[in-house]
């Protein structure tokens, strides 16, 4: 199995992994839990970096570490610099620090990334298997996962891939059916994870707070960072409905901007909608297709009159099968932009009427995310 021993400490360099920290959105915060769990996959922070533009200056030595594959030496003489530049008075030693924000940040990175490619091959390798860095380091209790072996549509990775704390060296790679023949493995039974999986409650020292958290996993890290990048607009949407109007105004536009560089896959759900509509199949109410935040200006409406848990808006497939033949294909691909727009509102109990360009769209206001349900022309 020495074909399958990790490298630990390469930067390796892939496309996937510089688009996943290109397109993280920078949130400054005061302390290292400010921002926990599946936000880290939108959002590029650092404990007590709280200007904008110091964030902006080590966002952008992050993303030259990345891009460059930098060494820890190379990327703390740029940290240095940043830090000169703009008086910076941080916790903790330089040495500490510098290593702190370096390898979470190239780690998950490179962990999204991997997910991606990995995701991408699946129907090859369909398998995950997961490795430690075999060596006394490793904690006691990613000890007991070396080797797990499942298929990658299994729960276990929506919480175990990896990284799983600060600092985790662990890593999954991908097999096939020939791989687990040679290598005279087994898929891990169920009944052998269920230890895993039983989160208990740790109180946070500083708010009092009580936290669920898993055995072996730090706490905010039990979520797969290439997984979240793809569904964790519904945490962002949370997050942004608790924050101040005016942080809301500054970072909408961010979060929406990012949104919308996924365009391309919205138009081609609406044209999978509309081929389906033509060939009378059945349409998928399950699963919905994300369209943005509502502007500031729309949640202020309705967070003054009712209490909202959530910004991003969202559109089954039923609806948007409604909306092509109500608006027709080239207006129902807007539905990105007039959702994210400011536009005349009205707000009733729970439904958000928004109209922007003659086009009315109903909100169904909900507790964790909400949902288009109507569409017309006015």
């Amino acid at each position: 199995m020495s074909n399958l021993t990790p490298q630990y400490g390469d930067l390796v360099k892939f496309k996937e992994a510089i688009s996943h920290l290109k397109s993280k959105i920078q949130i400054p915060t005061s302390h290292w839990d400010d921002l926990l769990g599946q936000i880290h996959a939108r959002a590029f922070t650092i404990s007590g970096a709280t200007k904008t533009e110091l964030l902006n200056d080590l966002y952008k030595d992050v993303l030259n570490a990345i891009v460059s594959g930098e060494t820890l030496p190379e990327f703390r003489k740029r940290f240095d610099s940043t830090v000169s530049k703009h008086g910076w008075s941080y916790n903790g030693k330089r040495g500490w620090r510098t290593q702190v924000i370096y390898q979470n940040n190239k780690n998950t990175a490179r962990a999204a990334g991997r997910w991606n490619q990995q995701a991408r091959i699946k129907s090859r390798r369909p398998y995950l298997l997961y490795l430690t860095a075999g060596d006394t380091r490793v904690r006691p209790n990613h000890a007991k996962w070396n080797y797990i072996l499942l298929p990658i549509e299994h729960n276990f990775w929506n919480s175990h891939y990896p990284p799983n704390g600060w600092g985790c060296r662990c890593k999954v790679v991908s097999l096939s059916d020939a791989d687990i023949k040679r290598m005279e493995l087994t898929v891990t039974q169920d009944s052998a994870l269920s230890n895993y999986n039983k989160p208990f409650i740790e109180v946070n020292k500083k708010t009092g707070e009580e936290l669920e958290r898993l055995p072996g996993i730090d706490l905010g890290w039990n979520y797969n960072p290439g997984k979240a990048w793809i569904g964790a607009d519904k945490s962002t949407g949370q997050m942004i409905a608790s924050l101040e109007q005016e942080i809301r105004e500054q970072i909408i536009p961010q979060f929406n901007a990012a949104i919308y560089k996924a365009e391309p896959i919205f138009r081609s759900h609406v044209s999978k909608v509309a081929a389906k509509q033509a060939l009378n199949k059945k349409l998928d109410d399950g699963s919905v297709i994300i369209l943005g935040h509502m502007h500031s200006n729309t949640v202020l409406k309705v967070a003054s009159k009712s209490a909202l848990g959530s910004t991003l808006v969202v559109i089954d497939e039923t609806v948007l099968a409604q909306a092509i033949s109500i608006l027709g294909y080239e207006q129902a691909i807007r539905l990105m932009t007039i959702v994210q727009q400011q536009g005349q509102t009205a707000f009733n109990k729970s439904v958000v009427q928004l109209v922007v360009d003659f086009v009315q769209v109903t909100i169904q206001i909900q507790s964790d995310i909400n949902r288009v349900v109507a569409v017309k022309r006015v």
